[in-house]
């Protein structure tokens, strides 16, 4: 789809990730809010931005704890607003 790359190329978008993308595409079909916390930990498409085992521990040490606490404290908000989760139809 040329028009969706040009729209990718002009938000500047570095990558899509698909299993993501799929829990928003099944999300929307069956009209269940939703939302993604992502830790982008790579960015292959630039050189220096390839995973290598030093930077995977780097991100880790730094920023997984205080994101699984976002979204548990995400989580925690929704249930106290006593939202729930729809069965999915397909």
């Amino acid at each position: 789809d040329e028009k969706f790359k040009k729209y990718l190329k002009r938000v500047r978008a570095m990558a899509i990730d698909m299993e993501t993308a799929t829990i928003f595409t099944t999300a929307f079909a069956n009209k269940i809010p939703a939302g993604a916390i992502l830790l982008v930990s790579d960015q292959p498409m630039t050189p220096e931005g390839v995973k290598t085992a030093e930077s995977y521990s780097q991100v880790t040490a730094t920023y997984v704890d205080n994101h699984l606490q976002i979204g548990i404290e995400s989580l925690k908000q929704l249930i106290n607003q006593g939202l729930t989760v729809k069965h999915l139809h397909f």
